[in-house]
């Protein structure tokens, strides 16, 4: 049902999405049944007849979409915009169902900053690999295992989200599909970046994965190298503003953490980029993440500096070496940021 996009979670159970209700009011009104087998299989190979195949359902659907634009104070002009036939009523629905979809998901994101501790509790699941987990408030949460990955990158989204401090929009931040849950629909696609997150002053670039052994090296170096690489020329001449890595796995192979600490790329006129890239276990964002919480300074400043005293670290050391002083430094500012 909630594939519809017609029906999403409400408590333990389920209720009609607000924006589509003119639609299924339109939808269940119509009780007419195929008056013979041959009817029936003609609809099936055709599909059903929805209420906006018709002018007036059309119509009245769009009517109260507008209305709900209006209610929210979003701004739309239907001036220029034919409506002569269901296909251009279709048109203009589809636009405005896109525009409140983008101010759920920003309503969404404001949420997440008091929804912190139950962001920290998927992040357990997934260190942990276990299915389920019951919040102090009572709620059940869950990470189907077959959709692990996926709520990887999901619940990092929400994450730097409750931070709060975006200069993009959630719908921006994400390269992954979510349903009108808001739950994750499969993972980012190949050939860019798991999660954008941009600042006023600062772009991090962050990638995910759930490999663990040594064939994370060969997996995930050459894409994170070359996705960062690809964001760096891009804010570089679009704004100036730099861009970092970060690499988040359950358990950082060192081999993983000498092509990060290295950081090199060469482009195609063999020009050489310095990359930043740091990797970090998903137990130690974690906990850092709880920390600026507890401790009530969640300013994206800090996260900066960490990345900053984590990447002046590299010269010094090699990959075993660094990932102890990134777990040292982490811990270290965790203890500042509590005293």
């Amino acid at each position: 049902m909630k594939a519809t996009g017609l029906v999403q979670s409400k408590g333990r159970g389920l209720s009609i999405v607000p924006e589509k209700h003119i639609f299924i009011e339109k939808l269940v009104q119509d009780t007419g049944i195929p008056d013979s087998d041959r009817s029936y299989f003609i609809t099936l190979c055709h599909g059903a007849t929805l209420p906006t195949d018709h002018q007036d359902s059309a119509l009245a659907v769009l009517d109260d979409l507008l209305q709900q634009l209006h209610r929210r104070g979003i701004p739309f002009d239907t001036t220029g915009k034919p409506t002569g036939t269901p296909a251009d009523i279709a048109n203009i629905r589809y636009e405005i169902e896109e525009l409140l979809s983008e101010q759920n998901e920003v309503e969404y994101a404001t949420r997440q900053a008091v929804e912190w501790e139950e962001i920290a509790a998927y992040m357990d699941l997934i260190i942990s690999r276990k299915n389920k987990k019951t919040l102090s408030n009572g709620d059940e949460i869950e990470v189907p295992k077959a959709e692990a990955p996926a709520y990887f990158e999901w619940v990092l989204w929400r994450a730097f989200l409750a931070i709060n401090s975006l200069a993009n929009k959630p719908y921006e931040a994400r390269r992954f599909k979510i349903d009108q849950d808001f739950l994750p629909v499969g993972t980012a696609p190949g050939g860019g970046p798991d999660l954008i997150f941009e600042f006023d002053d600062f772009v991090i670039v962050v990638e995910v994965t759930l490999t663990d052994n040594s064939r994370q090296e060969a997996a995930e170096g050459e894409p994170v190298r070359r996705h960062v690489a690809d964001l760096v020329s891009h804010y570089g001449e679009q704004s100036g503003k730099p861009v970092y890595g970060l690499f988040i796995a359950n358990r950082i192979n060192s081999n993983t953490a000498e092509t990060f600490r290295i950081g090199v790329w060469y482009t195609h006129t063999d020009d050489k980029m310095r990359l930043d890239i740091i990797p970090v276990t998903l137990a130690q964002f974690k906990a850092y993440f709880e920390a600026l919480f507890t401790s009530g300074r969640v300013e994206v400043s800090l996260i900066r500096e960490l990345l900053d005293l984590c990447s002046e670290l590299r010269s010094a050391h090699e990959a075993p070496a660094w990932k102890h002083k990134i777990e040292h430094t982490i811990q270290q500012q965790i203890a500042n940021y509590t005293l």
